[in-house]
Order: structure tokens, then C-alpha cells, then sequence
């Protein structure tokens, strides 16, 4: 049997007060003649748009009566021991409180379905989005159509093991932003939630596309281009496998794919080849979920704490990096000061070059490790930021704290490059300069690097995907990561023909908001990580999440309707909007 009763923080109805038939009654008397097969809803849930009947992991057949002979193959397939298959576990944006979590799966109440139970029939017969919460599309922005996928390749993976799962974050905050529409005949983009962080993932994009063409109508107006998929991969497209990869070439390539790896060049040294496509792919930031930056010089809480304390934060050391070094994660040789000719495609040797060439050097300190890494990241200027086995996080760890990016990597952009000008807070060095790289950083003028500096609380906003993950440097998320995909995408759309490092130049509002000149803070809309509030009257995202834990079904991101811009807002629809 399962355990439908060991998830916590699940609502089983969504019943408006007062008098008069619940909500859930009147949707459920919508679907008296339910497009799927009779019984569907005892163990499954109806998708009544497309008359699909979606089961769980424990049952089959188009009624989802059967229970599924394989079970323990499949629940292993999807992360789980056969015990924690049929036990509690945290559901998508805890089923928006219009269905029950079971075993991590929404049983969304008959009339209502998807991966959150979000969507449901109207009195017209239409399909509404969040109905009975007022849902309200954004103004002046772009709108995105999810497809609701069967569970399978959605609900079914133990989502309390998916490795870096940033699809389910945009789609929350799709929602929660006023940017999902059911209607794709007015939709401006289609978003494909598929989890590309799995060993299911070239089988399941092998399916899912067709599978998306022969359902909806929408794939074949545009011949896809206007689809998008995230893919969180060290090689972006790339990990897909060659095979399918030429086999689907041109429905693969007809998709906006949104990646951490910005290889645009070859690379000969990698031995990698061209992943990213500049106007066509984005690059966005990879998923910062490292506790901890709510300490960030950036935070101007902390700078005010520091600087009454008589100690204020000072960089006067020049270069820093500690962490790997070699590709056979061994230390350099003593000696030589050179790795063992092993996995040189590692870093493209720039960590090798770096550390052989400047390890000894005067304010420079590369390190294999140390235990002094906020105080060292904190006292120098320049923080190396290199790739690793394939796209880097550390541009965007160093931002995050104030240092300055150093980007070495020839033919690689980094997040949201050329939209956002990267040489406004970074050094860009060309893989030749590294013997040179003291004299690079010794010739910008003063006033440069103090300019970059400052620039780089605006910059780390772009980098961090605060509107779900809370607050860490005073900021509100109107400038985060997930509002600027959303603002190269709408400047995409305003200006199809032009590249996109003139994004800048031509759309004013955009300009603006790379420059983080749109307004804003406001202390009293997004939560804070750690013990201290932003405002008084603002919560913690720890006192958010206490307020009503006993109505949510995690503590995480993906559990938690909406991003932490909700706090303790249930109704997804109603979580605060900066841009309204």
C-alpha cells in the first residue's frame, strides 16, 4: 500500500469559506463526463484537455487500475529503494492544496490535473490556470505556454535527488510571475520541462518531442523555434548523445536552448566543440544553493556591521583562487609545479597555467585548498573564474562576494554574455596573456577596478536566482536571475534581428534594468537567507517557512509554491510581483 497519509503539509480540497458548493465540488461537477477512461481518478489523475489518464509509479493501463508488475524496476530507475518509493516525499509546489502528495506524486481532486494540480476546467469549458485564486497575467511582458507532460518524465523522479533541477525552479516562477498562459495560441514562447540531469534524459527527449509535435499544434507553426529547454549539463547540448544528437539535428537545433556552457568557438585544448549559439541559446548562471552569502561584503547589512565595528572590508591583496587544480585531482608536483600529463582537457589547463606561473607570486595566492575561504575571497580584488570539466561556477561565486571575475577561457561566455557587458565588472585575459597576467591586472587604472567593484552588486544580482532561493546582498529579486531569462527573451522578441550584445543599445528598458536602474529595493518583499531580517516586518526565509510548514510539503525550493518571494503565501497566484 502506499502511504498517502506520511506526507506532511498537503491539503486535500481547495473549499472556498462560506456558503455555497467548495471549489472543488464545482470543478468536480464539470467533468460529470470526464474525457478519461472510467475509474482514472482512484489512483491516477484525468488530464481532461487531452483525455490522458496519468498514473503513478505503482500503476498502469489506461485507467490506472492495474498495479505495475515492474514497480521496484522503476522506482530504482527513478531514484528510489522500493520503501522510499512508497513513503513521503516532497510534492511540486505541494500541489498548489488541490490534491493530495502521495509518494512525491500530486492525486490532484477529480477536475483538476498537471504536475501541480494547477490547471482545471472553467465553467466555459476553457482550461484555467490556478483557478479560484485570481491569477492574473503580467503586464507588458512576454507569455509562456508549459506543456504538462505525463508523469513519467515529470513527477515520477525522486525530486529530493535531482541534480540541479533549475527547470522546475522557472517553471514555479512562471507562475508565481504572472508569466504562464494555458493558451498557447498567445503564447510568445513553450517551455519543455524536461530533466535533463538524468541518465533517462536521451530516451526521454527522443520521446518527448515527438510526442509534443503529434499532441499539441503548436511545434509545427514555427517548426519549433520558438520552444525552449533548460539544460543544467557541464557540456549543454552536448552530453545528449552524438547518435540522437544527428538522428533529431534539426528539431534539436530549432530550439532556444538555455545552458551554463557558452562554448561558441572550438576549442582545441578541451578538444570541445561549439555548444552555445550567441542570439539563438542563452547562457544562464548556474544554481547557487551554497548557504552562506547572505555574509557577502555585498550586502550592505554586513558592510554597516563591519564598518561600526571599525573593521571594514578591505581588499588589498590582488589575485585569489583555491580549489582544484589538476585534472587527476592530485596536487601539482612540488618540483615542477606541473600536473601529470593527465586529463590536460581539464580547466583547458588554464587552472595548470595559473597556478604554474603565479602560485608564488606577490599578492597572488593560488591554492589547491584552504580553510580561510571567506576571509581570502573577501581581502583580494581579482578571484580567478575559470571552467572546470565544463562550464565554471565561479564567476559567479566570486561575484557573489565582490571579487572581481577573471575570466580565462578562449571562445566561452559566461552567463548572460554578450546581453549583460561582462567587461563592465569582469577582467576578460586570453588564455595566451596568463604568463602576463600580474601585468594584465597592474595596468587597469585605480579608478577602473574601483568602478568594477561597484558595478558588481548590481552584477551578482543577475546571477543569483533570489526570487526562489531568498535574499543574501539587501536585494528584492526584480533584477535576479530568472527576471533577466525573462528580459532577454522579451527583448528577443522586440528585436529578432538584432545580436544580442546590442541589446543594450536598443531597447532603453533593458539597458536599465542590466544597470539594475529600474527601482528598487524594496525590504519588504522578498525574504532573507540566514538569522537576520532584511526589515522588521519582513521574515526570515526560516521564519517564512516555519509559519507554515505544516501546509507545504518540504522545505525546499521546489515544494515551496511559488520561490521564497511567496513567504507564507499559499496561493500561488498572490505571492508579491516587483514589476506590478
Amino acid at each position: 500500500m502506499l502511504d498517502e497519509d506520511a506526507d506532511e503539509g498537503t491539503n486535500l480540497d481547495d473549499s472556498d469559506s462560506g456558503e455555497g458548493p467548495s471549489l472543488a465540488d464545482a470543478v468536480a461537477a464539470r467533468v460529470v463526463n470526464s474525457t478519461c477512461a472510467p475509474g482514472c481518478s482512484e489512483h491516477g489523475v484525468c488530464n481532461e484537455e487531452l483525455g490522458r489518464c496519468d498514473c503513478p509509479r505503482h500503476f498502469v493501463g489506461p485507467d490506472c487500475q492495474t498495479p505495475n508488475p515492474e514497480v521496484s524496476d522503476v522506482c530504482a530507475k527513478y531514484g528510489f529503494t522500493v520503501s522510499q518509493c512508497r513513503g513521503a516525499s516532497p510534492c511540486f509546489n505541494s500541489c498548489n492544496g488541490r490534491g493530495r502528495c502521495v509518494a512525491g506524486v500530486c492525486h490532484c481532486l477529480p477536475g483538476f490535473w498537471g504536475m501541480d494540480c494547477a490547471l482545471s476546467r472553467g465553467a466555459d469549458g476553457s482550461v484555467q490556470l490556478l483557478e479560484g485564486q485570481g491569477y492574473v497575467p503580467r503586464k507588458d511582458s512576454i507569455k509562456i505556454y508549459v506543456y504538462e507532460l505525463p508523469p513519467n518524465v515529470t513527477s515520477w523522479f525522486n525530486i529530493k535527488r535531482l541534480d540541479r533541477p533549475l527547470h522546475l525552479l522557472f517553471w514555479q516562477r512562471l507562475m508565481s510571475a504572472g508569466l504562464r498562459t494555458v493558451n498557447g495560441d498567445e503564447a510568445d514562447y513553450f517551455f519543455i520541462p524536461l530533466n535533463t540531469r538524468t541518465l533517462m534524459a536521451p530516451e526521454q527527449a527522443a520521446w518527448i518531442l515527438p510526442y509534443i509535435r503529434n499532441t499539441w499544434p503548436y511545434w509545427d507553426r514555427d517548426n519549433g523555434h520558438r520552444h525552449l529547454i533548460i539544460h543544467t549539463g557541464d557540456m549543454g547540448l552536448h552530453e545528449l548523445p552524438l547518435g540522437l544528437r544527428r538522428k533529431m539535428n534539426e528539431t534539436l537545433s530549432n530550439i532556444t536552448w538555455l545552458t551554463h556552457w557558452g562554448l561558441h568557438t572550438y576549442h582545441p585544448i578541451g578538444t570541445w566543440f561549439p555548444a552555445h549559439r550567441p542570439g539563438k541559446d542563452i547562457v544562464i548562471p548556474v544554481m547557487i544553493t551554497t548557504p552562506g552569502f547572505q555574509l557577502s561584503p555585498l550586502n550592505p547589512a554586513v558592510a554597516e556591521k563591519a564598518a561600526k565595528r571599525g573593521r571594514p572590508y578591505t581588499r588589498e591583496q590582488t589575485f585569489f583562487f583555491a580549489g582544484r587544480i589538476c585534472g587527476d585531482r592530485k596536487p601539482p608536483d612540488p618540483l615542477t609545479h606541473e600536473c601529470a600529463p593527465k586529463r590536460t582537457d581539464y580547466s583547458a589547463s588554464v587552472r595548470q597555467r595559473v597556478y604554474f606561473h603565479h602560485h608564488n607570486r606577490t599578492g597572488f595566492k593560488v591554492l589547491t585548498g584552504t580553510s580561510k575561504y571567506m576571509q581570502e575571497i573577501t581581502s583580494h580584488k581579482f578571484c580567478l573564474a575559470p571552467t572546470g570539466g565544463g562550464h565554471g561556477k565561479r564567476q559567479v561565486l566570486v561575484a557573489l562576494m565582490g571579487c572581481i571575475p577573471v575570466t580565462i577561457t578562449d571562445g566561452v561566455y559566461q552567463p548572460f554574455e554578450p546581453e549583460l557587458p561582462w567587461a563592465d565588472f569582469s577582467v576578460p585575459v586570453a588564455e595566451d596573456d596568463i604568463p602576463r597576467l600580474h601585468e594584465v591586472l597592474e595596468a587597469l587604472p585605480p579608478e577602473q577596478v574601483e568602478q568594477m567593484q561597484s558595478r558588481l552588486h548590481c552584477a551578482a544580482q543577475h546571477m543569483f536566482y533570489s526570487s526562489s532561493l531568498g535574499a543574501i546582498i539587501g536585494e528584492d529579486g526584480r533584477y535576479d536571475a530568472f527576471e533577466t531569462m525573462i528580459e532577454i527573451l522579451r527583448v528577443r522578441k522586440a528585436h529578432p534581428d538584432v545580436a544580442p550584445d546590442k541589446y543594450v543599445e536598443v531597447d532603453e528598458r533593458f539597458r536599465q534594468f542590466a544597470n539594475c536602474e529600474l527601482g528598487g529595493p524594496d525590504p519588504k518583499t522578498l525574504c532573507a537567507q540566514g538569522m537576520d531580517r532584511q526589515h522588521p516586518d519582513m521574515p526570515t526565509c526560516a521564519e517564512c517557512h516555519r509559519q507554515v510548514s505544516a501546509r507545504r510539503t518540504g522545505s525546499s525550493f521546489f515544494s515551496w509554491a511559488g520561490g521564497l518571494v511567496c513567504c507564507s503565501e499559499l496561493d500561488l497566484a498572490k505571492c508579491p510581483r516587483v514589476w506590478e
